[in-house]
């Protein structure tokens, strides 16, 4: 049996009974999780000198000293600079010893702050991850100097989209020129991906034997439930990503809803989750990532309200379209850069949802270098570029619009008539610019 959704539907919220009691639920959790990242930092701050071990994030040169992004092992993410000659340190584990700036409260805690070092030594411990990192790195040979270190191009970006590590600035820059970010951002479209990869390569096999020993049992349940549990593996490996770890809980909300007869295309429950996921861990709140993700998620919604009766091979392209239009208006509120190549990425977004499960399999048997040449060539491109900012009272109007179009189709055409003009903006200003 394939049936997936029950002929009895109900709304995941239906009284103000349950608004109350999942409202308490929330409102206790965020309590209890608020509380220990207060009791972390309380244990950081009246030290006053800090000895910590983390991990480099990321570092990069500014002038005459390096930047460096640490993260803890309770998870906590610190700034720290030196003027040192450095070796390359990304990945690795460091030792610092230092004071907290003194504008680090609480808040700041949550967000990151800026340790002032007086020593580091690096450690032999190992991420372990690293051979995974290091085997893909073995794949590929091509490396370019960034000013500080020699850096391997594309295990950089292979090692961010299958491991969600932090990619090099030349790929990011690459990424923002073809408004390609979405899909080098590890998120919900790439565990839908590996679901459904997931999904096609299992199903053969249960039907093997369901046929012979449990004919009753529904096949959709079972094998989204053995995919959830790999999800769950592959969220560890991630290191509970934010963006990641959003796709996984809504996953698995949607799993659990769908499986108690609940209607799915539900506002009430993607707000829900969200909140449900911010109450659990606070740190979220402040994630530019995580909240990109959720906007995407929210304008698959009110697609999926209006043009559900399309023909789906349409929908396809329409709703990528549609989306990457959608989200031009809050991305560039973050991030500056618009090229007009930027009207192929829906096609280079249909086109991942092949490239990642190939690259990722050519990875595993060792062949992930296939693709390198003319991938060096598309990262190497020299794209026109122009900066183009979203002010403060377009996105608040852009998001109040979209919130009203939950109720009204004509605001709903009117947030993409708003989404097309800024896009041909951002047109006009790169042939200003030529």
């Amino acid at each position: 049996m394939k049936t997936i959704h029950s002929p009895l539907e109900v709304d995941f919220i239906s009284s103000k009974k349950d608004i109350f009691y999942i409202a308490i639920l929330i409102i206790v959790i965020f309590c209890l999780s608020l509380y220990y990242e207060f009791y972390k930092y309380q244990q950081l701050s009246q030290t006053k000198n800090i000895n910590i071990t983390a991990k480099v994030l990321l570092q990069y040169k500014k002038k005459d000293y390096f930047v460096l992004k640490l993260k803890d092992s309770s998870g906590a993410t610190f700034y720290t600079t030196s003027r040192d000659d450095l070796i390359d340190l990304k990945g690795k584990f460091i030792r610092i010893y230092g004071i907290l700036n003194k504008n680090c409260n609480f808040l700041n805690y949550l967000k990151s702050c800026y340790i002032i070092s007086f020593e580091m030594s690096l450690l032999h411990k190992k991420d372990y991850r690293d051979g995974i990192i290091d085997y893909i790195n073995s794949q590929h040979n091509d490396f370019y100097f960034d000013g500080a270190f020699d850096i391997n191009l594309l295990g950089s970006l292979y090692n961010g989209i299958f491991l969600a590590t932090p990619m090099d600035k030349k790929i990011l820059d690459f990424s923002a020129s073809l408004g390609i970010a979405h899909i080098f951002a590890i998120s919900g479209f790439h565990l839908g991906i590996l679901s459904f990869v997931l999904y096609l390569i299992l199903s053969p096999l249960y039907r093997i034997f369901q046929k012979r020993y449990f004919s009753y049992r529904n096949e959709f349940y079972d094998i989204n439930f053995i995919v959830l549990f790999f999800a769950f593996l592959y969220l560890i490996v991630l290191d509970f990503n934010p963006s990641f770890l959003r796709s996984f809980a809504m996953f698995a909300f949607g799993l659990f809803v769908l499986y108690n007869g609940i209607s799915l295309l539900s506002y009430k429950l993607l707000f829900t989750c969200i909140v449900f996921i911010l109450a659990l861990f606070p740190k979220i709140f402040f994630s530019v990532g995580f909240w990109l993700s959720c906007a995407g998620v929210f304008y698959i919604y009110l697609y999926l309200q209006y043009f559900k009766s399309i023909n789906k091979i349409y929908s396809l392209f329409l709703l990528n379209i549609i989306v990457f239009l959608n989200m031009l208006i809050i991305a560039h509120y973050f991030f500056y850069v618009f090229s007009p190549w930027q009207i192929i990425s829906p096609l280079l977004t249909i086109a991942f949802v092949v490239f990642y499960p190939l690259m990722l399999f050519l990875h595993i048997i060792d062949f992930g270098f296939i693709l390198d040449s003319p991938l060096l060539l598309l990262i190497n491109y020299d794209f026109f570029n122009v900066e183009l900012q979203t002010p403060l009272w377009l996105l608040c109007v852009f998001l109040i619009s979209s919130f009203m179009a939950i109720f009204s189709k004509k605001i709903y055409y009117l947030v993409l008539l708003i989404s097309i003009l800024y896009f041909l903006y951002g047109i006009f200003l790169s042939f200003r610019g030529i």
